[in-house]
């Protein structure tokens, strides 16, 4: 996928502070009025009771968890409101003498502040371009036809929310007393308003200031959307906004408007959480074939008795033996010395191709980690000429990894992937599939299996050796000289996912070069470190690779280690084998029977047909169309909270919320809506035509394997021609190792330690 995410916030600290610099000499002399106006404060204090007892009871009636919450609140911190001789409620914190509005009019601030922003900014939009389609895919045919339709015609970037006139997703970060809302709402319709509050003493203050209930009678009435995050520390703040998202349409992520009304220490905590993580609410949601690939991928898995990791304890002796997590990276280079010294003291995990550069190293990894579900891991592996060397590895994966890479290994350790359909699935329905373990963020890369998978075995102890992401910069090379595939046999590794758009921090100082598929690995292997710490604080995680920083890792040169690994014990790996193999992995029992009962094409059919009905209403305007998306958006979700049906709503849902964004942003293409629709009207088509033709495929299920799918197409075409979309060729399946009549000179491996 190309993507382009505009900054989230438009209105940053600096903007803030000329606006409040503007007032501040207002404010100044006003202030010294007060001693004028003491009889004003009485009449305003009782009138912020009455206003409190009025909102309340909205909020009883709309929102009773708020209600609850903040009836009989006391505040933590000492504030008291005043006012001036315009009788507006500001509020003080009598500590600090600070005051939130130093205006002498918070009206006219903020105001300001609204009109600024509707009027000077453009909406976040995400942008997809044509994709290439490497296997034959419903997904990509029908979503590069959307793309063609969106760019059929040009975008007015130059559009403002004011024009518009409405939003789909506005995220406001500090309500402050609330004045901005009044401002908002008079001059552009919002579908969805996410107000983000860490401060509960100034949200139970702005009960007092702002008339909640005429607001929530008119969202309410009106079936807008309104979402209120307040009080959450950072580690809530970002799952329940990705709950939002997953209840009401992850599209609306990737069409909205972002906005400070006030600024604070926590408030720029939460924006470095939205620029470091918003992405990843609409990166990585995967698509329907990939899904239905991946669920065979598993049932292969079950039926051909496959070991799946348990979700027992890891034992104890295990628990802090130190793991070497290896990618193929160019510092890897740097740490084979020190790998081969002491890879009987620790676990040896090679992530994909890091095997190749450790079998011509010398060194024996106890796993080998795959996160794809591509068949042509099966050819990478055939680059290793001792086929012994895989005996006593043990593959360790998710369910979705494909029959051909899971029959090269007599030993596997497969996780269930919780954020795919196939596990939580299974998990609901049979009982015996509740005993699998599940894994978080095993993608984009390999390295992300490989340090997740370590995780949830249970390691605690976690050295990291060429996970570069990227590439120092000023350095060249993408890989360890030791990796055949690249260095021998041809396989490029430039171009592609291998290209470099952005510096970020190097774990070892200076920067390194990396790319839109190596950061989201990097932000992924910080985020995983850092939740798993939360509940296992003995979890460390040592980086010696010299590329990208991770910040939730502590940076060592491997020379630095000597001392401490020359004072441990060599571990016992037929022992560890032995426990892996037969202990903390099993096979499942299910039968064929059953698995194959358990996708019910004419459940699936019918799913399909009811959201082809409700998108073809075809609405005839912008926030009704919206509402119209997160209607089948909630139908989604419903459909996953019930174990039957399950897998329906969640197979379907990464392409739907994926089309749904360009939808969006046809819709907001320019301000002229009725030009808009009729660009909304056509996409919609194109997706009533793939709910019309993915039940095809589906009726293949549960064996339907990735590249061999292509065997169900005839006529060389994915799938057929539609009326709104052709069908376009299958592409020509990849050969990644050619044979080119390159002979290995390590025809048996060699274990060295020098």
């Amino acid at each position: 996928m190309t993507e382009k995410q505009i900054n989230p916030f438009i209105h940053k600290d600096s903007e803030l502070e000329q606006l409040e610099k503007k007032y501040s000499d207002i404010f100044i002399k006003s202030l010294e009025d007060l001693h004028e106006i003491t009889s004003l404060q009485e009449i305003m204090k009782e009138g912020l009771k009455d206003r409190f007892n009025r909102n309340i009871e909205a909020f009883r009636k709309y929102i009773p968890d708020v209600a609850k919450t903040f009836e009989k609140y006391a505040p933590k911190t000492n504030m008291d409101f005043f006012c001036l001789k315009n009788e507006i409620p500001n509020l003080i914190f009598t500590d600090s003498n600070d005051i939130l509005y130093k205006t002498a009019d918070p009206f006219e601030l903020t105001h300001n502040q609204i009109s600024n922003i509707i009027n000077n900014s453009n909406i976040n939009q995400l942008r997809y371009q044509i994709e290439y389609d490497p296997y034959g895919q419903l997904h990509f045919k029908y979503n590069n036809r959307l793309v063609e339709i969106e760019q059929s015609v040009i975008r007015d970037k130059t559009v403002t929310p004011k024009q518009i006139e409405s939003l789909p997703n506005c995220v406001m970060l500090g309500i402050g007393l609330g004045y901005p809302l009044a401002d908002l709402y008079n001059q552009v319709e919002i579908a969805n308003l996410i107000i983000v509050e860490p401060n509960l003493d100034i949200f139970y203050a702005s009960l007092h200031a702002f008339e909640w209930a005429p607001f929530l009678d008119y969202i309410f009435e009106n079936k807008l959307g309104i979402h209120l995050m307040l009080g959450q520390n950072s580690d809530q703040f970002f799952i329940d906004l990705e709950r939002f998202y997953d209840r009401h349409g992850r599209f609306l992520s990737g069409t909205w408007l972002g906005f400070i009304h006030y600024s604070n220490k926590k408030v720029k905590e939460f924006i470095s959480l939205f620029d470091k993580h918003y992405r990843s609410i609409n990166a990585a949601m995967g698509f329907t074939d990939d899904h239905l690939f991946g669920a065979s991928h598993a049932c292969y898995a079950v039926l051909n008795e496959k070991n799946f990791v348990l979700n027992t304890p890891l034992k104890e002796e295990y628990k802090n033996k130190p793991v070497f997590i290896i990618g193929s990276g160019p510092s890897l280079d740097h740490d084979i010395p020190f790998i081969r010294k002491y890879q009987d003291k620790a676990v040896v995990i090679a992530c994909g191709t890091a095997i190749d550069a450790l079998y011509h190293a010398g060194i024996k990894p106890d796993f080998y980690a795959n996160t794809e579900r591509t068949p042509q891991i099966k050819q990478a592996l055939s680059t290793i000429s001792d086929k012994e060397f895989f005996d006593d590895i043990v593959l360790l994966t998710g369910d979705v990894c494909h029959p051909y890479t899971l029959n090269e290994f007599k030993h596997t350790a497969i996780f269930g992937k919780p954020d795919e359909p196939f596990y939580p699935y299974f998990a609901m329905n049979f009982p015996e599939f509740r005993k699998v373990q599940h894994i978080q963020l095993m993608n984009p890369l390999v390295g992300n299996m490989g340090l997740s998978g370590a995780i949830f075995l249970g390691f605690n102890n976690l050295y990291l050796f060429g996970l570069d992401n990227g590439k120092k910069t000023g350095t060249n090379s993408m890989h360890s000289e030791f990796t055949s595939l690249y260095k021998a046999r041809g396989v490029g590794d430039t171009g592609g996912n291998y290209t470099v758009t952005k510096t970020v921090p190097a774990n070892f100082g200076g920067t390194c070069e990396t790319g839109y598929l190596f950061d989201l690995s990097r932000r992924n292997m910080d985020f995983v470190i850092q939740m798993e710490k939360l509940s296992r604080p003995d979890l460390v995680c040592h980086n010696c690779s010299d590329g990208a920083l991770l910040e939730q890792a502590k940076p060592v040169h491997s020379e630095d280690l000597k001392d401490l690994f020359d004072r441990l014990p060599d571990i016992d790996k037929k022992e560890l084998f032995a426990y892996i193999t037969q202990e903390k992995t099993s096979k499942i029992s299910l039968s064929k029977e059953l698995i194959t009962k358990a996708f019910n094409n004419e459940i699936f059919t019918q799913t399909c047909n009811k959201i082809k009905a409700i998108i073809l209403k075809k609405p005839d305007n912008r926030v009704d169309y919206i509402k119209n998306m997160e209607t089948v958006s909630e139908v989604l979700y419903y459909l996953k909270t019930d174990p039957s049906t399950y897998f329906y709503g969640a197979a379907l849902e990464g392409s739907i919320q994926t089309f749904f964004m360009q939808i969006s942003r046809m819709l907001y293409h320019s301000k002229v809506e009725k030009a808009c629709i009729e660009l909304a009207n056509k996409g919609m088509d194109v997706i009533a035509d793939f709910l019309d033709e993915i039940p095809n495929l589906f009726s293949h299920m549960p064996f339907i394997y990735l590249g061999e799918h292509q065997k169900i197409y005839k006529d060389g075409k994915v799938g057929i021609d539609m009326p709104n979309c052709k069908a376009p060729n299958l592409p020509q399946m990849h050969i990644l190792v050619k044979d080119d009549g390159y002979k290995d000179p390590l025809s048996k491996f060699v274990k060295k330690y020098k």
